[in-house]
């Protein structure tokens, strides 16, 4: 499925690859939560706070984080004491697919014990709820899979996440969600390499740089959260191979998603590291949502979350009324 070619490391920057920036910047399972929060209008410092159940130290960290990555920006609304808000750039704005992405992977799999698992998708321009379909903005097709495109992926793709290893988030653990595996950096690449075509250990090893017992430890908790099985190579084979699951293989539309983002903000050629072509048309892949209800493309500005856990209303004129939360 995928062929691995030789790179040039960006002598200006040092970094391996735009998807390798990306996947070290959302690599982490705050990150992303936090991120998801304040596109669900918790904007507050302590908003946020209450609703991830963060210490003050490490939302602090994180904040200042994100906003010294050009994620978030934070505008004044009380001047005794001084108080301010957070609020998503263009960038940050830009990763609404990312977040569209992770709740519908959460909608069909995490079940519903989940914190967001009442949240609801409307799609304004027909105002049902939607279950967004995934698809190639190209061709206009849908329903694609990681089995419909052909990837090729850049050798030092992986330099900046194995060179910076997360120092900060927690392991994945169970039960799992889809902000847990991406803001798993290893987590993550070992998903990726899998919807590359990787299935057995010394493959991962060999492609991750990743030591044999965190390996063992990430596809363990794959086996046991039904996103992989473990299966032998061969009858009475000692061998065995990891095969993902249709719930590992649908984690596909949030891995395309970042990857095309990381292409749009850390690439001034528009090329990630990762390149996916869509077989049946032959163009690079373009991610793509679509309604389930009228078939119309989904628009950042057309698709609004519901349900609790959503805080707007109170915080400022521009935000909707309570209990929605836009993404505009």
């Amino acid at each position: 499925m995928t062929t691995r070619g030789g790179a040039e490391v960006d002598e200006r920057t040092g970094s391996a690859s735009p998807l390798g920036r990306a996947l070290v910047l959302m690599g982490d399972m705050w990150t992303v939560r936090l991120v998801r929060a304040v596109f669900a209008d918790q904007r507050r410092f302590q908003d946020l706070r209450d609703a991830l159940a963060i210490s003050d130290p490490v939302l602090s960290r994180r904040l200042r984080g994100l906003v010294g990555d050009g994620l978030l920006t934070t505008r004044e609304y009380q001047l005794k004491p001084p108080r301010s808000e957070y609020l998503l750039t263009e960038a940050g704005l830009d990763l609404w697919r990312v977040m569209v992405a992770l709740w519908t992977w959460d909608r069909t799999w995490a079940g519903p014990h989940h914190p967001d698992a009442g949240l609801r998708l409307r799609h304004l321009v027909c105002g049902n709820s939607t279950r967004p379909v995934f698809g190639c903005g190209r061709c206009g097709a849908i329903g694609l899979t990681a089995r419909d495109v052909v990837g090729t992926v850049d050798d030092r793709l992986l330099l900046d996440v194995v060179s910076r290893r997360s120092r900060r988030s927690p392991a994945m653990s169970s039960p799992i969600d889809a902000a847990g595996v991406l803001g798993d950096r290893w987590s993550t690449m070992i998903l990726s390499d899998a919807l590359m075509g990787s299935r057995r250990f010394h493959e991962f090893e060999a492609h991750l740089k990743i030591s044999p017992v965190t390996l063992t430890q990430r596809l363990g908790l794959f086996v046991d959260t039904g996103m992989m099985t473990r299966e032998a190579v061969s009858a009475g084979a000692r061998r065995q191979e990891y095969r993902l699951t249709p719930k590992g293989l649908d984690f596909f539309s949030v891995s395309t998603t970042l990857n095309s983002w990381a292409a749009r903000w850390f690439a001034d050629d528009g090329r990630s590291g990762l390149s996916l072509v869509h077989s049946a048309c032959g163009a690079e892949l373009e991610p793509q949502f679509t309604c389930n209800s009228c078939n119309g493309v989904l628009e950042r500005r057309q698709i609004r979350f519901e349900g609790p856990g959503i805080v707007a209303g109170s915080q400022t004129d521009d935000v909707p009324s309570e209990g929605t939360a836009s993404m505009a």
